[in-house]
């Protein structure tokens, strides 16, 4: 990994891997001696510099180490989505009708969008507006849909 790191910090400042390590590496000191790292020191005004190091990490068995085990929680179900209410509800997007509610689903939102259609269609508006590929309908504004003709209005429109 420290060569990996070198190459690509050579090939970014357009250097050599030597020129590289000699530009970047450095000894600090840690509980078991002095150790190689490779690091970047940016001093700023007012705060604390900014500090880049790689490697420097004593890498040593620690025999007596205790470990502190917790149980962990018991997660919630997840809130059922959108679309599983929609269809729980069995009523039809189109006509609100309760009648057989079926899911008519496309491949894609751009598919909404073909050229040459000078009015589109309710259910591609419904769907274009509410920015979904999946629209729950009763049977027969589905089969209407797939068959090209208009879908039936909801009552009062």
């Amino acid at each position: 990994m420290r060569h990996s790191l070198l190459m690509t910090l050579a090939h970014k400042h357009k250097c050599s891997v030597t020129k590289t390590v000699q530009k970047y590496r450095t000894f600090i000191e840690t509980p078991h001696g002095q150790m190689k790292c490779l690091e970047k020191i940016v001093i700023r005004e007012g705060k604390k510099p900014l500090v880049a190091r790689f490697g420097g990490i004593p890498l040593r068995r620690q025999p007596l180490t205790h470990f502190n085990d917790q149980l962990t929680t018991l997660k919630k179900k997840p809130a059922r989505n959108e679309l599983l209410k929609l269809l729980l509800a069995d009523t039809c997007e189109l006509c609100k009708s309760t009648h057989q509610a079926e899911v008519h689903h496309i491949r894609k939102l751009a598919d909404l969008q073909r050229p040459g259609r000078v009015d589109k269609p309710l259910w591609v508006r419904v769907m274009a507006a509410r920015r979904r590929k999946t629209l729950i309908v009763c049977r027969e504004c589905h089969q209407a849909i797939h068959a090209g003709r208009l879908t039936r209005r909801p009552p009062g429109q």
